[in-house]
């Protein structure tokens, strides 16, 4: 039986959209799903994934511009390093200019 839900399959898709090199916050993915309100559904859907490298969830961070990732399969250091390896510059406590690299969709 596919646990695929309506919401985590348009978390996906949005997430799967998301540009080499930008990023974008949970609370932008959530709103773009037409849930403006479940950031933190985004985070666990994201943190749910298995082995699911071509979503690139290390495009979505916290809204304030810090890589923010706790209780994930995943680190904070390697976003950190899949993020770095795109172009984006983050500091030695995982913080960066959230609005220098946000996406921005022009649909």
């Amino acid at each position: 039986m596919d646990s695929t839900t309506p919401f985590k399959q348009k978390v996906l898709a949005v997430v799967s959209k998301i540009p080499y090199g930008f990023v974008a916050s949970y609370g932008q993915v959530a709103l773009y799903c037409g849930a403006p309100r479940a950031a933190r559904e985004v985070g666990w859907t994201l943190n749910r994934m298995e082995g699911t490298d071509e979503v690139p969830w290390w495009r979505v961070v916290n809204n304030t511009g810090r890589i923010s990732i706790k209780g994930s399969q995943y680190s904070a250091d390697m976003q950190r390093k899949l993020l770095q390896a795109e172009g984006v510059v983050i500091a030695d406590d995982f913080t960066f200019s959230i609005e220098d690299y946000r996406w921005k969709p022009t649909e």
